[in-house]
């Protein structure tokens, strides 16, 4: 059994679901209710609306719909990993060792081409995660290819301008299955576990693990796969499903071309009295012709299946003329009734005047717009509007605000600048989400920097930015006042870039030992042995170091000793064993941490997840510290913080489609042309 509930808002809906949890209580006690959602962010704020509605939000579980899907798969089909073999991590390593095996076939002529181009492990790398990322997007977008593949036949439905790609990819697949079978590993993945899944349903009963209900909140798009697992477990009468999808109208929007498929849909929801199916694209509302292809879809898939529907659409004002009702309101009406106010007049050429407009009041500022000159005065504004709003409206707390950005770590300095530096009687407490991990921890970036040091030209300004991070400083016993005195006498002496003379020749340019770290280190050693402006082999000494102040130059010097030793070190190819030993020893060898410093636990997390790939895969093979880059950077450079999303403050987050929790003020910095919409 399928229940579809629609509404224009979230509130609404999490009342109908609190009343139906309220009425359907668990046989048992300590069973878990099974509330699926898209997020994080709106379990918590689902979690919030439930204790307040119940005075309590406690015996539910929120898995992501991928993740209860692949437990159904489990308990209905017994021999079902906890991780599917085909999983684009594990496919990337599994190419990369049987690519090789098939460059000499026809078949891969194209490929073979883009290799001889640039036969570096790096390039192979990228093409095998490019292959890798196509394969799994064929797994849930065209089940029906990988299965004619795997049973040694084409896609039926491919022109024949694309019959070349698809002649290596097939064979390609073929050996990626072998290859899993030879191991004696699962076979299952996402475009076979639904016919399994159908067999399953139609020859057993329904595993006891198997929630006898489901709750389904707030998830705007299902990929294919998932979406018809749900309708399988549903329409088989294992589990009864209850959706709740939050629909901007209460009309059909589809503005389909297609009048057969209109036909058909105007039967599942209503058509608006008085709409011309020809002039839909004239008269609908511009911001519902732009609300998304994918999200027509799959509210029109839903309502094609859904046993039972229930509407709760509520309106936002009424339709007299007074200036009572705000913009916002007028917008959200004119959207929930498939009205384009002033469409009609518009196009009229007898139309003089603008009176058929909605009367709005002077003091109206329910949507505003600034235009700044610069960051900075954006986050100004913003931090001035807030206060002026929390002074008016008595009732609007800081959580109750949302700001979203294209990239927070670009506007995080200056929030941090204006909002944490704010008077007592100003402060407004925010919270920074979605930045990446080392705008949080500089011990994330160090590291970074470390890992860079086989390509690095050795500059001034990023080795003392390593140098100077308080863990790098405690490793080497150096004070955090005398980092100051270091690059004082590292600009005196000349000390622009280059360890040693090495460096320029690794480079590809003349060699040359001036101005480089060792020739500084040199001068400044020399210096305190002779005393200032002495010259012994053709070295000028520099005679600023003197006193205690010897010991600090020691420490500089084992600080470019491990700098010199580590990136020897990482020049050289490694097996993974052995790359997952080094990287835990560079950690051990420039950072002693504090107990309570999170990128100990980061970094063991990462390891532990490409160790995981790497064995699935059964890759033992080396690997050269490029590819080794592009492998980890991007994992302990990604944002940390989404745990603190509704943690009470003015949360500053990513402006990304899935986190639809509502606010009553939602603001929105850096839409500036070229940052947003983004270019691909």
């Amino acid at each position: 059994m399928f229940h579809l509930y629609t509404g224009n808002r979230l509130e609404d809906l999490s009342t109908i679901l609190a009343r139906i949890l309220s009425l359907s209580v668990p046989n048992n006690p300590f069973s878990q209710e099974q509330i699926l959602v898209q997020s994080p962010g709106m379990a918590q704020w689902l979690k919030m609306q439930l204790a307040q509605q119940q005075g309590i939000a406690a015996g539910y579980e929120f898995p992501l719909p991928s993740t209860f899907v692949w437990r159904c798969f489990q308990q209905a089909l017994g021999d079902i990993p906890g991780q599917s073999e085909f999983n684009k991590p594990y496919l990337v390593w599994r190419l990369m060792r049987l690519l090789d095996n098939r460059l000499a076939d026809e078949e891969f002529q194209q490929l073979a081409w883009y290799l001889a181009e640039d036969d570096s492990q790096l390039r192979r790398f990228q093409l095998c995660s490019s292959i890798a990322d196509i394969y799994d997007q064929y797994l849930v977008y065209r089940p029906d290819w990988i299965g004619a593949w795997e049973a040694g036949e084409n896609a039926k439905d491919l022109p024949e301008s694309k019959a070349k790609d698809q002649a290596w990819q097939s064979v390609l697949w073929r050996d990626l299955v072998a290859d899993v079978a030879s191991y004696d590993q699962s076979l299952y993945h996402r475009a076979n576990l639904l016919e399994a899944l159908e067999e399953a349903v139609r020859s057993k009963a329904k595993p006891d693990a198997i929630p006898a209900k489901v709750y389904i909140f707030g998830v705007s798009a299902l990929p294919p796969n998932t979406l018809q697992s749900l309708r399988l477990l549903a329409e088989s009468g294992w589990i009864e499903m209850h959706l709740f999808l939050q629909n901007p109208c209460q009309y059909y929007w589809g503005d389909i071309v297609d009048k057969s498929y209109l036909g058909r849909i105007l039967h599942k929801q209503a058509a608006k009295p008085g709409l011309k199916q020809e002039t839909l694209h004239l008269d609908a509302n511009p911001l519902l012709a732009s609300w998304g292809r994918l999200g027509r879809d799959y509210i029109g898939e839903l309502q094609a299946f859904a046993n039972q529907q229930i509407e709760v659409f509520e309106p936002y004002c009424e339709h007299d003329k007074t200036p009572e009702y705000s913009l916002l309101n007028r917008l959200q009406q004119d959207i929930l009734e498939l009205n384009n106010h002033g469409a009609t007049e518009e196009r009229s050429l007898e139309n003089t005047d603008s009176r058929y407009k909605y009367p709005l009041s002077q003091t109206d500022k329910s949507v505003a717009i600034q235009v700044c000159h610069s960051a900075l005065r954006e986050v100004e504004v913003l931090h001035d509007s807030l206060l002026s709003l929390f002074e008016t409206n008595a009732d609007l707390t800081p959580k109750d605000v949302i700001v979203m950005l294209p990239d927070v770590n670009q506007y995080s300095p200056f929030v941090q600048a204006v909002f944490g530096q704010a008077p007592k009687h100003q402060s407004i407490p925010y919270s920074l989400i979605d930045q990446a991990a080392g705008m949080e921890n500089p011990v994330v970036d160090a590291y970074v920097t470390l890992l860079s040091l086989a390509d690095s030209r050795f500059t001034l300004s990023e080795l003392v930015s390593v140098l100077e991070v308080p863990a790098v400083l405690e490793c080497f016993g150096i004070q955090v006042h005398q980092v100051d005195r270091i690059r004082q006498w590292c600009s005196e002496v000349g000390i622009r870039w280059g360890l040693d003379e090495s460096t320029a020749k690794d480079l590809d340019l003349p060699s040359q030992a001036h101005n480089t770290w060792q020739n500084g280190l040199d001068r400044m050693l020399l210096g305190y042995a002779m005393g200032n402006d002495a010259i012994w082999q053709s070295l000028l000494s520099y005679g600023e170091v003197e006193g205690l102040e010897a010991e600090l130059a020691g420490q500089l010097a084992a600080f470019l000793q491990a700098i010199r030793e580590t990136q020897q070190a990482l020049l050289l190819e490694k097996t993974p064993t052995e790359w997952v030993t080094f990287l835990y020893q560079v950690s051990e060898r420039f950072f002693v941490l504090e107990e309570d410093d999170a990128f100990p636990t980061l970094l063991s997390k990462h390891m532990e997840a490409v160790c995981d790939e790497w064995q699935h895969a059964q890759f033992d093979h080396c690997i050269d510290v490029n590819v080794l880059k592009q492998l980890l950077i991007p994992r302990l450079q990604e944002a940390q913080g989404s745990q603190r999303f509704l943690a009470g403050k003015v949360n500053f987050c990513t402006l990304m489609p899935m986190r639809s929790v509502p606010f009553k003020v939602v603001c929105l910095l850096g839409l500036n042309e070229g940052a947003y919409p983004r270019s691909m």
